[in-house]
């Protein structure tokens, strides 16, 4: 088994939409940036809860915007079959028997079983943006996923947990809000982190893993029965739009601060308060030093030239 560098793209070079690079789409990509980023500064100065929300629903429509032509039609699919019905099932399982999050319910509908049907469109439209972000740190390692190489063996689970870790972050950055101040899911048993408990995070990192470890399996399982040829890839400053997006998650936590008109003190299922100001300011600052450097940190590269290749 060899361990030299194959730097094979795996989505067939006949699928057309991987290979289109029209500038409609382009252009498309970054109307939908521009509408996250209004959304990220506007909606939280309002008084609105739903800024995190809307912005996840761009992620799904920059995914069909860039997904299709960096994955294909068929390739993305498989990519949101993944993500919601991977998430879907851990979701309801943790409803029902608190594990992996630990045991809470959901106020939002309507609901599929137990759980919203909007959340799986989060987690595709997140896990996208996040994806993509994690991506771009480990120089398009979705491309070097051949598991006849070392590269490849080590991306193939690398990028996944990566991945997982970057959109474990945004939930740190915006779980207390949703959940103990809007209540839009309750937890039942209260937490540490304002109402919320710490194995709700180590579920986050574990359930996102778990469906980018499946998609990433998907795409080595196709790069490693490929024969070595280069297929048309995205630009390297396309690789900017997703990471600007998730960068708006961060954005829209200041202006969240800025805009806070909440009451003082808000009280969890347990009786137990806690100060409403001291949420959004701790949570901004989390996204400060979490969302913001990774996101800048993936800007750098891209700026650099490092994902471009010969």
């Amino acid at each position: 088994m060899s361990d030299t560098f194959n730097p094979a793209i795996t989505v067939p070079t006949h699928d057309p939409a991987r290979r289109s690079e029209t500038p409609v789409r382009r252009v498309l990509g970054w109307i939908v940036v521009a509408g996250a980023a209004a959304t990220a500064v506007i909606v939280p100065l309002t008084g609105a809860p739903a800024a995190a929300q809307t912005i996840s629903l761009l992620g799904v429509a920059l995914a069909l915007v860039q997904g299709t032509r960096r994955y294909g039609w068929g390739t993305l699919i498989a990519f949101f079959v993944i993500s919601y019905v991977v998430s879907s099932i851990w979701e309801n399982l943790s409803v029902m028997t608190g594990f992996p999050f630990g045991n809470y319910h959901y106020t939002l509908t309507p609901q599929l079983f137990y759980v919203p049907v909007f959340i799986g469109f989060a987690y595709f439209g997140i896990g996208f943006v996040s994806w993509m972000t994690a991506n771009t740190i480990l120089d398009r390692a979705d491309e070097q996923l051949d598991l006849r190489t070392r590269a490849g063996r080590i991306n193939a689970f690398a990028l996944p947990l990566l991945a997982g870790a970057v959109m474990t972050m945004f939930d740190v950055g915006i779980d207390p809000i949703s959940s103990t101040v809007r209540n839009a899911w309750v937890w039942e048993e209260g937490g540490g982190v304002f109402g919320v408990p710490f194995t709700n995070y180590l579920g986050w990192w574990f359930v996102t893993w778990s469906f980018f470890q499946l998609f990433a399996l998907v795409l080595a399982v196709r790069q490693t029965r490929r024969a070595t040829g280069q297929a048309v890839g995205l630009p390297p400053i396309s690789h900017l739009q997703p990471v600007l997006l998730y960068l708006m998650f961060g954005v829209s936590s200041i202006t969240a601060f800025l805009g806070f008109t909440d009451a003082e003190t808000v009280v969890d299922m347990t009786g137990m308060t806690w100060s409403t100001p001291a949420i959004f300011e701790t949570l901004m600052v989390v996204n400060l030093f979490s969302i913001v450097p990774v996101s800048l940190f993936a800007i750098t590269k891209i700026a650099r030239g490092d994902l471009r290749r010969g």
